[in-house]
C-alpha cells in the first residue's frame, strides 16, 4: 500500500487527481488513450454517444509510467475529461457563455489545488483561443518556489459536448514554458470531434498497417 500512497502522492504533486476522483457522463475512462501507429500518433478518447482525436506531434510519443499521462519528446501530457455543470444547454451555447463555462472551471480546478492539495501557487496567467471552431482557455501558474518537482503547470482547457476537456504540461524548468504550450496548441489545433463512439481497437489497427 505504500507503493501506491506514493504514486498518488507524486501524481498531485504533478497536478493530476487520482483516477478514482475523475467523473464524465458519457462512459468511457476520464483520461485519454495513445494510440501509437506507423507513420503518426493519435490522442483518442471515446465514450457511449462521443468522441474525439488528436494528431501527436513529435518524433517520439510513449506511454507514461504515470497513469493517465503521455510522454511527447520528453515532455509529460495528460489528457483528462471532467463533468461540466448540469446546467449547460448545449443547443443554446453563446461565446459568453463558454467562457464562462472554463473560467469557472478554472477557478475550482485552482481552489483544489489550494485547499485540497495544499499548493501555494501563484502567477495566474490566462489567454482564449479558438482552433477548429473550438474556444480554449489556455491558463498556466507557477508552483511554490520549494517544491523540488514541478516548477510550472500549464492547462488547456476546452468545453467537449457536456465534459471539459483538459491537456496539461507540468513542467520541470520554466524555461520548458514555450515548448510546452507550442505542444499544447498544436495538439489541441488538431482536435477532432465524433457525436458517435469509436472503437479505439480498430482505429489503433488501421494506424498500423
Amino acid at each position: 500500500m505504500r507503493s501506491v500512497s506514493v504514486l498518488l502522492l507524486f501524481i498531485s504533486m504533478l497536478g493530476a487527481r487520482p483516477i478514482r476522483a475523475q467523473k464524465n457522463n458519457s462512459g468511457g475512462d476520464g483520461h485519454a488513450s495513445l494510440l501509437p501507429g506507423r507513420r503518426h500518433s493519435l490522442i483518442a478518447w471515446s465514450g457511449k454517444g462521443h468522441a474525439f482525436t488528436m494528431e501527436v506531434p513529435g518524433k517520439s510519443a510513449k506511454p507514461s509510467d504515470l497513469p493517465g499521462f503521455i510522454t511527447i519528446d520528453n515532455q509529460i501530457v495528460q489528457t483528462t475529461l471532467v463533468a461540466a455543470s448540469q446546467n449547460i444547454d448545449l443547443n443554446y451555447l453563446t461565446i459568453n457563455r463558454e467562457k464562462d463555462i472554463l473560467t469557472k472551471y478554472m477557478n475550482y480546478e485552482l481552489a483544489y489545488y489550494k485547499k485540497r492539495l495544499k499548493q501555494d501557487y501563484s502567477n495566474v496567467q490566462t489567454e482564449w483561443l479558438t482552433m477548429q471552431g473550438h474556444i480554449f482557455l489556455l491558463w498556466y501558474f507557477d508552483m511554490p518556489k520549494d517544491y523540488k518537482l514541478v516548477n510550472r503547470q500549464v492547462y488547456l482547457s476546452t468545453l467537449f459536448f457536456d465534459q471539459i476537456m483538459d491537456l496539461n504540461a507540468p513542467l520541470f524548468t520554466i524555461g520548458d514554458f514555450n515548448r510546452a504550450r507550442e505542444l499544447l496548441v498544436r495538439l489541441a489545433g488538431s482536435l477532432k470531434t465524433f457525436d458517435k463512439n469509436l472503437d479505439l481497437t480498430v482505429l489503433a489497427h488501421q494506424l498500423n498497417k
